[in-house]
């Protein structure tokens, strides 16, 4: 059996993933975090994917073949075999799906996705497509978190049923995602730390996230403030306006659209910030009612292809102008 190697430079990892090269291991603390392989007389790929969960649930990971729909593998300590035809080529895309069902601790690395191996017969080649990156940086609602409402367990999360995925796939991008759910802008989010400022700069606690500048970017899109309603006013507008400078140190000349919460939490907060802002894009929220999936704030897979179609033109509107 072969190895292939687990490194950003392998052109298998797409999104969130940090290289442990120590241990020769790459690990994500991202939903949504994707791998891309295409095999040649292959008949089996193995994946050393132990479960790093702490909680009863056990974490999750999608994989579709051959274009396929995603079905959802649940991670434990045995490995996961893929079985293929040797005689076809095959391509194999995965995505982490979920940790926990309610709150992971991901930020101080206590739970996380850990790839330790990757073995295989025949050949296996990094298969991420050479189109742009379109970033997306949010919360829960991003990642596709309980959108299934009849699931209380890690299957209820989809991120490939998520608007970020539908709109990446509609404009022919790259989904990169930085997302976290529970967390917001400031400090009274529901989940803190981190907040987006700091997983913005860094993956995890004294872990920074390393910029590629050579990875085209076509667009910055950021859906954040839903969970921040404990704030007052003031402190959200002052967290909104030093986000807003650090995304501008952080992706520079890059087009950066924020979305405004679902929800319409601060949206005469967002409406002031950004009536003198002339260097990123607002998008208001115009009464959108999208259908949710619990008594809460999370969209239903049907309130995700809702949010996708009414984004869809908007976004690509400013993303050529």
């Amino acid at each position: 059996m072969n190895t292939f190697p687990l490194t950003i430079k392998s052109n298998a990892f797409l999104g969130s993933w940090i290289e442990d090269s120590t241990n020769k291991q790459i690990f994500s603390t991202n939903l949504g975090a994707e791998i891309w392989l295409k095999s040649s007389h292959c008949s089996k790929i193995i994946f050393d994917w132990p479960n790093r969960t702490l909680a009863a649930d056990q974490s999750r990971i999608l994989i579709s073949i051959d274009g396929a729909d995603f079905y959802s593998q649940i991670l434990s300590e045995r490995n996961i075999q893929l079985d293929l035809d040797p005689d076809s080529d095959h391509l194999i895309r995965i995505m982490t799906q979920a940790i926990t069902f309610v709150k992971a601790q991901t930020w101080n690395l206590s739970e996380f996705f850990l790839l330790k191996k990757i073995s295989f017969n025949g050949q296996l080649t990094g298969a991420v497509p050479s189109r742009k990156n379109l970033v997306f940086i949010g919360d829960s609602i991003i990642n596709g978190q309980k959108i299934l409402p009849d699931s209380f367990d890690t299957s209820a999360h989809r991120p490939d049923k998520s608007w970020a995925y539908l709109l990446s796939e509609k404009l022919d991008f790259n989904n990169l995602r930085i997302a976290y759910g529970g967390t917001g802008i400031t400090q009274r989010a529901n989940i803190y730390p981190p907040t987006a400022i700091d997983f913005i700069w860094n993956s995890a606690l004294n872990v920074s996230r390393p910029i590629d500048y050579s990875q085209p970017l076509a667009g910055v899109i950021v859906n954040l403030g839903t969970n921040d309603r404990s704030a007052s006013s003031e402190e959200f507008s002052f967290s909104l306006k030093a986000l807003l400078r650090e995304l501008k140190k952080r992706f520079h000349e890059t087009k950066i659209i924020v979305v405004e919460p679902f929800n319409g939490c601060f949206q005469d907060v967002f409406r002031k910030v950004f009536k003198d802002e002339k260097h990123i894009s607002l998008i208001e929220n115009n009464h959108w009612n999208f259908e949710i999936s619990d008594h809460g704030v999370h969209l239903s897979v049907t309130g995700q292809q809702q949010a996708a179609k009414t984004l869809l033109p908007l976004i690509e509107e400013k993303l050529n102008a």
